[in-house]
């Protein structure tokens, strides 16, 4: 066992660990949903359906969830740092192959391992930041953290709008396999590529790291524990319900206010993911709160604040609908950023497998974001915004009722 107890607030290992973890969802986010904001590109180059291009975002996605079973053991045994570098290395370099594929089937299937690749720091940022800082800040480095993966949502989305606008001011049409909606992959697995260069110069090595080496059975254990406290199980409940209303609702988007009356540009549309620092800021206000006060007491505000978010989205003035998704955004960052730092706390006190929970947390949570990021689209082609609506109110009113039960639940650490 390891007598560190974690870099203070303001110290400069801990400073480098937020930068460098920053870059790092940064890096993460942007593969994961550079395709987000140019779905109705994939419908027009490929002759699909609005639910088939959601499919370049959930594959992503599922790949990820699937990638997350497998990191944690691999990070128990090589480390968090150096998962972390060569996840993001990797999957960097097969964004820019992805960008020349130009079957819709072969795309979806790299996508996939992509996001398989990526699990490695969706899978141990939480249990990473709880080795290495501090029990006094870790609530509010892990909303840096979590300030980082907006940062990258919002990369991702603009960057590829934007290039696409850019790319159609100067008359770029598109040609063979670099047609524009894979010229913006391009441009965004780049920036990607930069970020993970920056986060491996930027990430000290752990300290508060121990190896692990356990045998197949031991670590099927290991994960059956995860599942034994209910409250872990109702923190991964809210994950899963609240990101699949996020992606379901902004996968739903583009199709909305690229139609009647709206009839936004690609450019137009890509400027409204600039909500995502706002919802930022709001992961890093609900962990200084969580960590002020305790975190079940502030863990039903982040649902709350998302379901008002939904009801102005459903309004039919662009002004209300951007309004709303930044409201939704907030609600859904404040959720996710207290749940993750509660599931590494609790697992800890409760059942003594934080690697473990929070992988199984990760995993709800991007089969959230992969089922709803389908069944959404699939509620626009149905029911237009009111089917979007409604999917979304049932999901984020579950997670309120949850967190509300939760937060009646014998503490075990404040």
């Amino acid at each position: 066992m390891s007598d560190f107890e974690g870099y203070l607030r303001g110290d400069p290992q801990a400073k480098r660990i937020e930068v460098g973890l920053l870059m790092a969802g940064l890096a993460t986010f942007t593969l994961l949903y550079a395709t987000q904001a140019i779905l109705p590109y994939f419908t027009r180059d490929y002759g699909i359906s609005p639910a088939e291009a959601a499919l370049s975002v959930s594959m992503a996605t599922a790949g990820l969830g699937v990638g997350l079973i497998f990191a944690v053991p691999v990070s128990e045994r090589i480390g968090r740092v150096r998962l972390i570098r060569w996840s993001l290395i990797l999957a960097s370099l097969l964004a820019l192959v992805v960008a020349f594929l130009p079957s819709w089937p072969l795309f979806l299937w790299a996508r996939f391992i992509m996001g398989f690749v990526l699990a490695g720091l969706p899978a141990t940022a939480a249990v990473y930041l709880k080795e290495e800082i501090h029990r006094t800040y870790v609530s509010a480095a892990t909303g840096i953290y979590i300030f980082g993966t907006t940062l990258g949502g919002l990369s991702g989305r603009v960057l590829s709008a934007l290039t696409i606008e850019v790319a159609n001011q100067w008359g770029y049409a598109g040609t063979g396999v670099l047609s524009e909606s894979h010229l913006a992959l391009f441009v965004t697995a780049l920036l990607a590529l930069g970020c993970a260069v920056g986060c491996w110069i930027l990430l000290p090595e752990s300290r508060g790291f121990v190896p692990h080496f356990d045998a197949p059975r031991e670590l099927m254990r290991k994960f059956g524990r995860a599942f034994r406290d209910p409250v872990l199980l109702g923190l991964y409940a809210i994950g899963g319900l609240g990101m699949g209303t996020f992606v379901g609702a902004f996968n739903s988007l583009a199709f909305r206010l690229e139609a009647a009356p709206y009839l936004l540009s690609v450019g137009a549309m890509g400027l409204i993911y600039f909500v995502y620092p706002i919802a930022g800021v709001g992961s890093i206000v609900a962990g200084r709160l969580g960590g002020r006060y305790s975190l079940r007491a502030v863990m039903p505000y982040g649902p709350l604040v998302a379901v008002l978010g939904i009801l102005l989205m459903g309004l039919t003035h662009l002004v209300w609908i951007v309004l709303g998704i930044a409201i939704l955004s907030v609600g859904f960052f404040m959720s996710h950023s207290l749940a993750s730092t509660w599931v590494a706390q609790r697992a800890s006190a409760s059942v003594g497998v934080p690697a473990q929970a929070a992988s199984m947390y990760m995993l709800v949570y991007y089969a959230g974001s992969s089922i709803n990021g389908n069944l959404a689209p699939l509620a626009w082609e149905l029911q237009g915004w009111s089917g979007v609506t409604m999917l979304s109110l049932v999901f984020m009113g579950t997670a309120f009722v949850i967190s509300v039960l939760l937060a009646r639940s014998r503490p075990l650490v404040r």
